[in-house]
């Protein structure tokens, strides 16, 4: 696998389990988020468990397992608890990494914090991208909290956006030495999705041409393989 193609999360969002395993060896691109809050089963224990077999396939990418709540416009409709128990069951089913929203207590983060998966700790504002003083103290609330990487991503309503958004992987590296994936959602902040390589982010997100996106402005693996070649990234 190229240096480019590792730098590549393709996101995989689908109803159903069908085709499960394609996505999680698809080529070209060096790991997977997971949105298993998009699985009508994962609702009930045996349709979760059913999905997270597919995590014994030998040969796959590594994981990202998400569980994204309705409060940052995620499928998951169930109450906390349960949410809780499915990402703790697809830890236990062996995803390398679990996605986790910065506004989780400290008595539910921590017990992630110390188990066999690493944690992406994750800030989303769909609504528009705040100020440079509040997206830093956003940074550095977020580097308090012990994850492996930081992850925000807003709404990008001009391209001056993207630059405040951008400007906070080298500004955390350089603050809290800590490892930041930052671009902006929408069609303005499209672009960011491949700056914030160039700017150090150890992945970007992309969507599979066969499923829908996950958030608004993501490229398709082909597309972001292909802007990766132009600029010589790998």
């Amino acid at each position: 696998m190229s240096l480019a193609h590792s730098l590549i999360c393709g996101c995989l969002m689908r109803e159903s389990t069908e085709d499960t395993a394609r996505f999680l060896e698809y080529p070209g691109i060096g790991l997977v988020e997971w949105r298993l809050d998009a699985l009508h089963g994962i609702h009930t224990r045996n349709g979760l468990d059913e999905a997270l077999a597919g995590l014994s396939l030998p040969g796959r990418h590594p994981v990202i397992a998400t569980v994204r709540p309705e409060r940052f416009r995620g499928g998951f409709r169930g109450t906390e608890e349960a949410r809780i128990q499915a990402i703790e069951r697809a830890v236990r089913a062996g995803a390398e990494w679990i996605d986790l929203e910065d506004d989780l207590p400290e008595d539910v983060l921590s017990p992630f914090r110390d188990s066999a998966a690493r944690v992406v700790l994750s800030h989303h504002d769909f609504d528009g991208t705040p100020a440079s003083d509040a997206l830093k103290h956003r940074v550095e609330h977020l580097a308090t909290l012990g994850a492996h990487v930081l992850k925000i991503a807003t709404y990008a309503r001009t391209v001056e956006d993207n630059l405040r958004v951008l400007e906070l992987i080298p500004f955390a590296r350089e603050q809290f030495g800590a490892e930041t994936i930052a671009f902006c959602m929408g069609p303005s902040g499209r672009w960011s999705r491949l700056a914030c390589l160039l700017m150090g982010s150890p992945w970007t997100y992309v969507r599979f041409p066969e499923l829908p996106a996950s958030a608004p402005g993501q490229f398709t693996v082909g597309q972001m393989q292909t802007l990766l070649e132009i600029v010589g990234a790998g």
